[in-house]
């Protein structure tokens, strides 16, 4: 046997002998298994760390948002902040007030980050000459700068409801410490509609109205700044007077207190100053018509002591004539009803507050543990109404302008507070 046919005999025998080829096989396939791995662990290790630039961009855009909000640097507030909130190293890229690029360029509300980062990964290192870039940006927003005139203090439901064919027509905010609930409302024109939670609306809302969604929680304005009523004191059990004609009544001639009043025709007129309306309240039938300038309504318990389940509360009912103004000067200057905060809310208490196209109301109905409800044929074009209260409804056929101009004698309740990430 030559050399030749030697060789050919062993490559023939080398060709038949598997032994060794497992080996050789799985040998070849755990570079690609190990390729996979090691981009499965680049790709797990880049999203973390865009997470977390990502979430140092939404802190600083806040950040700078919250001190437009508080009028302050928004520039060094959200430098502090991404200081603060550095988990690794990065390049601020931008930190522009107003931003400019994207659907807020130009907005002197918005605040836009933008941030960078070197970051070598465990396996793609190997191939790569150097680190690839990770960016992630944030634009944040102070949106509620509207001031708000309906602000509901409730924070556990629906705060404010609109419904049936009610329109409402403002040009100032409705705000809610929970949900808003606009969905059967006629129309509805006002300056923003905002909620600490979820603000609801149909297709009649104008395209003028701001609406946002999960603001900061609204501060109660009159917190701790007006005293608790105490008419046990001052108020003769029997003065619940019936009115059926046109009187004036003076509040220093029954101690400034009253069990109640009952006016079911004529023309009453409420000179200047504070009544005390005990647990027969105010009621006011169609048809009459009561009026004042200068006069705070407070609603609490005459009796002696005092009773909780014995408040008195207003109601006028559709087709009543309503034409108040609160006093500008002194302790409720600017408040034009006062609701005892004690009064408990039982099956959802509220003043009735309906009027006719003659109605006005001109200063602040606070209610902070009842709500306030418009309701029935009432059509009222006011100088300044604005509310708070527990809640607020909006019912049946209301048609309510309100305007607030300057001088109207009424608090500002400001609309700060609705700082939230827009990109």
């Amino acid at each position: 046997m030559n050399a030749s046919q030697k060789s050919r005999r062993s490559l023939q025998s080398l060709l038949k002998d598997v032994r060794g080829n497992t080996l050789a096989v799985f040998g070849l396939s755990l570079l690609p298994l190990l390729g996979t791995v090691g981009i499965g662990i680049d790709i797990a290790q880049w999203v973390v760390w865009k997470r977390q630039l990502h979430s140092a961009a939404d802190l600083g855009a806040l950040a700078g948002a919250r001190a437009l909000a508080d009028k302050h640097n928004p520039d060094k507030a959200t430098q502090e902040s991404l200081a603060h909130n550095a988990l690794r190293s990065f390049t601020t890229d931008a930190v522009q007030s107003p931003p400019s690029v994207g659907k807020y360029k130009d907005d002197t509300n918005a605040v836009r980050v933008v941030l960078s980062t070197k970051q070598a990964l465990p396996f793609s290192s190997l191939f790569l000459s150097t680190a690839p870039t990770i960016r992630a940006s944030a634009v944040a927003l102070n949106a509620q700068e509207v001031p708000n005139c309906v602000i509901t203090l409730d924070t556990s439901s629906t705060g404010v409801t609109i419904s049936g064919s009610s329109r409402v027509v403002m040009s100032c905010g409705l705000a809610s410490n929970s949900n808003f609930d606009a969905t059967t409302s006629d129309y509805i024109d006002v300056g923003a509609l905002s909620a600490v939670g979820i603000v609801n609306t149909g297709g009649a809302v104008s395209a003028d109205t701001k609406v946002n969604d999960g603001i900061d929680a609204v501060a109660d304005p009159y917190a701790g700044k007006l005293p608790l009523p105490n008419a046990q004191s001052s108020c003769s059990p029997n003065s619940w007077p019936l009115i059926k004609a046109s009187t004036t009544i003076n509040p220093a001639t029954s101690g400034n207190c009253f069990l109640g009043l009952q006016i079911t025709g004529g023309t009453t007129t409420l000179m200047p100053g504070v009544y005390l309306i005990g647990e027969k309240g105010i009621s006011i039938a169609a048809g009459a018509t009561l009026k004042g300038t200068g006069v705070t309504l407070i609603f609490t318990s005459t009796a002696s002591p005092f009773n909780d389940r014995k408040v008195g509360t207003f109601d006028a009912a559709g087709g009543a004539t309503v034409q108040l103004s609160a006093p500008t000067t002194g302790t409720y200057a600017g408040v034009l009803m006062y609701q005892d905060p004690r009064t408990p809310d039982t099956a959802r208490n509220y003043l009735n507050v309906t009027g006719n196209s003659s109605s006005s109301f001109q200063g602040s109905i606070y209610a902070p543990s009842v709500g306030v409800k418009f309701t029935g044929n009432s059509s009222m074009v006011t100088d300044c109404l604005q509310i708070v209260a527990l809640y607020a409804a909006f019912e049946g056929n209301t048609d309510i302008t309100n305007k607030c101009p300057s001088g109207s004698g009424a608090s500002s309740f400001g609309g700060g507070g609705a700082v939230r990430l827009v990109e």
